[in-house]
């Protein structure tokens, strides 16, 4: 992409988030913010607090011309994040005064609010594009939170001019939601896979089943399902790791002993590179009550490793819906999920899963980033001139 692209020529790309966490948004975050100051483009991230449980990690991959700018110091106390993100509309508003960006990105869910405020009294007023990376409404939503989460996105929506979802079956919910967005709602996809994840495919290694799933040890994640699962699963030999940390920690670990499977559960940790031990895993398996598009899931096929998911997320059927050896089922369904990992186990391996996630190639993702953005800069520009 020349470096004479309308973004660079513009002011650049500020992107907002909320700390450099665990969260595979933060990491989708952090490479698209490399992949534009590859590009040429400027590039900085305004993060609310300096707190997050993955920024050594998320830091040692970004770009050296990516700048981060931070508001300040966790605060404490009930709705602390909420807090973090308020605080920081006024801050996010000074990183626009001080860098005049062409494009503003809230980079995940959480950030749409604060950041929509910011850019609503800035001077000059920047485009602003906002990443949907979870459901907008998840199946288990009360009717209050419901009514609210309605009416706070008809107002951060009225304020937006393009809304980013990860798969067309996100963009038609939103769509169905909010059809005033029309016109604003594109489908990208995420910049998951650099083109040596594609080189490391190999068998799993001999012995018995090896599980594996990665993210924050949180409810929504439902790790006492998939241990329930292994308990009941007749692979009594498989063994599972979990990756990440989280509050639900001591509850999983007390959860194994009861199972009567902690000799065969893993906890190791969040770590920065799960490419290594996802190559030599016979599936992974996620078991979510809601997701965005988990990465997981995109570099499993990548190294042709199977995958048994929950319905959990809008492209789980257009992904894997006609895969070999791969499953959907059921959320919350812990006798599903356990047949499902059984008939993957007993099914020859397939090597023909990775051609799934080609448009999900950092490169791919990036420059299709940078292809939206910058129509957007020039269709500005175009009105102006007119």
């Amino acid at each position: 992409m020349p470096v004479s692209n309308p973004l660079a020529a513009g002011g650049g790309i500020l992107i907002t988030m909320h700390s450099l966490s665990q969260g595979g948004g933060d990491r989708i975050a952090v490479t698209l913010a490399s992949g534009f100051a590859r590009a040429g483009i400027p590039t900085r991230i305004a993060l609310m607090s300096n707190a997050g449980d993955g920024e050594e990690a998320l830091r040692f991959l970004l770009h050296p011309d990516v700048v981060i700018a931070i508001c300040g110091a966790p605060l404490r106390g009930p709705v602390s994040r909420v807090r973090e993100r308020l605080r920081g509309v006024r801050f996010i508003r000074e990183q626009i005064g001080s860098m005049r960006p062409a494009i503003v990105l809230a980079a995940t869910d959480n950030m749409a609010l604060a950041t929509a405020l910011a850019c609503q009294r800035a001077a000059p007023k920047p485009i602003l594009a906002q990443k949907l990376t979870n459901r907008l409404f998840r199946p288990n939503l009360g009717p209050f939170r419901r009514v609210y989460r309605t009416r706070l996105f008809k107002f951060i929506f009225a304020r937006v001019d393009l809304v980013i979802t990860l798969t067309e079956g996100e963009r038609e919910d939103a769509l169905r939601h909010y059809p005033e967005l029309r016109g604003r709602v594109r489908t990208l996809p995420n910049p998951h896979l650099s083109d040596d994840m594609f080189q490391g495919s190999q068998p799993p290694r001999p012995g018995p089943p090896r599980l594996l799933t990665a993210g924050r040890m949180v409810p929504q994640k439902r790790y006492d399902l998939l241990l329930r699962a292994l308990a009941m699963s007749t692979h009594s030999n498989a063994y599972l790791t979990i990756f990440g940390e989280g509050p639900l920690r001591p509850q999983l670990e007390s959860l194994t002993r009861s199972l009567g499977i902690s000799q065969r559960v893993e906890m190791p940790g969040f770590v920065a590179d799960i490419m290594p031990a996802l190559r030599q895993s016979s599936l992974v398996v996620l078991s979510s009550d809601y997701e965005g598009l988990p990465g997981i899931l995109v570099r499993a096929l990548a190294c042709n490793v199977p995958v048994v998911t929950t319905d959990s997320f809008f492209a789980a059927h257009e992904l894997l819906g006609a895969a070999p050896n791969c499953a959907v089922v059921p959320p919350g369904n812990a006798e599903a999920l356990a047949q499902a990992i059984d008939r993957c186990l007993d099914a020859p391996r397939s090597d023909d899963l990775q051609s799934i996630v080609e448009p999900y190639r950092i490169e791919t993702s990036v420059d299709a980033y940078i292809g939206a953005l910058s129509e957007l800069v020039e269709a500005r520009r175009a009105t102006a001139a007119s």
